[in-house]
């Protein structure tokens, strides 16, 4: 007991326990750098399925879509500890899920020089775009007449900001970008150099390709 009571105190040293019994604790969770104010209300026991879990609005807000998983996880884990880590790992979740669909959308011209770049590769070569035109597809065929993807995750500095890509290419493939915000066609450039990878493979030597 005494060595979990050590681990719950370094994993959250804000939540500490209010009576001699230490069936309430009290205090703050932390995750990225935020403080969540929090009450857990252990019964005579100590069983966690039997618990009460009192959140501040704040942490409450955040996960108001998790209620279920907070639940089960109360009803498995078997001590408080283990309880506090994986409540920590899922607002941290929570929180990134936040951030990420509150995020500010690009500017109107990631926008415009995006349909310009397409427009000027070819519309028949983009096979996916989702609604906000942060993940798009590229289709590149190799000397066999084999189609491949490129799957980019353009970011709201594009072009400036390197994109994350993935290719289903059957050889490695790697590309270094450049960060220059007024280089031109740089979509254009990366699919010319991933077309020439398929279906000249044995040229590149493993090398890193520059996408200028």
């Amino acid at each position: 007991m005494a060595v979990t009571e050590a681990s719950l105190l370094r994993q959250c040293p804000l939540l500490l326990p209010q009576n001699r019994s230490k069936t309430v604790y009290e205090g703050f969770i932390s995750a990225q750098g935020r403080d969540f104010h929090l009450r857990i209300v252990l019964p005579e026991d100590l069983q966690l399925k039997n618990a009460r879990l009192l959140c501040s609005w704040q942490l409450r807000t955040i996960l108001s879509g998790y209620h279920r998983i907070v639940q089960q996880r109360m009803q498995h884990s078997p001590d408080l500890m283990s309880f506090m880590m994986e409540l920590k790992m899922l607002l941290e979740v929570a929180l990134k899920n936040r951030q990420e669909l509150y995020a500010l959308p690009p500017p109107p011209q990631f926008y415009s020089s995006l349909i310009e770049e397409i427009g000027t590769l070819g519309w028949d070569k983009l096979v996916y775009a989702d609604t906000c035109f942060s993940t798009i597809k590229l289709k590149a065929e190799d000397a066999s007449g084999r189609e491949h993807l490129i799957t980019l995750k353009l970011k709201a500095k594009y072009p400036a900001e390197s994109p994350d890509y993935f290719v289903d290419f059957p050889v490695p493939f790697c590309a270094s970008w450049t960060p220059q915000v007024n280089s031109p066609q740089k979509l254009t450039k990366l699919w010319l150099v991933a077309v020439s990878h398929t279906r000249n493979p044995n040229t590149s030597g493993g090398r890193d390709e520059k996408i200028d």
